[in-house]
């Protein structure tokens, strides 16, 4: 009875210490699955870090290109701005310089105009009276620019082998007439007939020497002058 006792005892003890391995094993199962666990979730979270910095740095990378171009666009503006700007004021400056030019070539243009028309004036004040004679001008009445009546013709002379034309200023049938000589190319012919003076005037041929016809040549009638 006492043997039997002893050997369910004995094998009582056999199979708690069983168990108590078999738990020690199981826990130590499960603290090295936990371990592993662990481990693999810090691997995983340092590849995740590491990929998260990775990102970071390609994006940091990104940005600083974009900076980059960003600043190479803006500064490519600005100068092809500065080029447009210069190329404006130099377009600016041409246009004016050639606008100077246009206005100064015009003047010479119109100077040259008016010298012409006054050369052609005064060619056709002493050409005027190219194929005339004398009995063409002697009786013509002569006037100012004004219209004023200044006198008449009288005689064509010659003085100093220039032709001259005497002028009667005032009188009555002779009488008290004033009668002066004028060069010819000093009086030019209108339309009507009159011949008009140039260069002076009627008070300053009141003031002139009556011409002393005795000293000159007077030109006949049919004489051209």
């Amino acid at each position: 009875m006492k043997r039997l006792t002893l050997k369910s005892t004995v094998a009582a003890i056999a199979i708690t210490s069983a168990a108590a391995a078999w738990a020690q094993t199981d826990l130590n199962a499960d603290a090295q699955a936990n371990v592993t666990a662990d481990t693999e979730a810090t691997s995983t979270i340092d590849k995740a870090l590491e990929g998260t910095g990775d990102a970071l740095k390609n994006t940091a990378n990104e940005v600083g290109n974009a900076v980059e171009d960003t600043s190479a666009a803006v500064a490519e503006t600005a100068e092809e701005t500065y080029d447009a700007a210069t190329d404006t004021a130099q377009s600016a400056a041409e246009q004016t310089e050639a606008e100077v030019n246009a206005e100064a070539t015009a003047e010479t243009q119109t100077g040259t105009a008016n010298a012409d028309a006054g050369a052609t004036a005064e060619t056709e004040m002493v050409d005027g009276f190219s194929g005339m004679t004398v009995a063409d001008v002697v009786g013509q009445r002569v006037i100012e620019a004004n219209g004023e009546d200044v006198g008449t013709v009288n005689h064509v002379i010659e003085n100093g082998g220039e032709t001259e034309v005497v002028i009667g200023m005032g009188g009555f049938l002779g009488i008290g007439r004033h009668d002066v000589a004028v060069p010819l190319e000093q009086l030019t012919q209108g339309a009507d007939g009159t011949l008009q003076l140039s260069g002076t005037t009627q008070e300053e041929l009141k003031l002139m020497p009556e011409v002393d016809l005795n000293a000159v040549t007077t030109l006949s009638d049919d004489q051209s002058i």
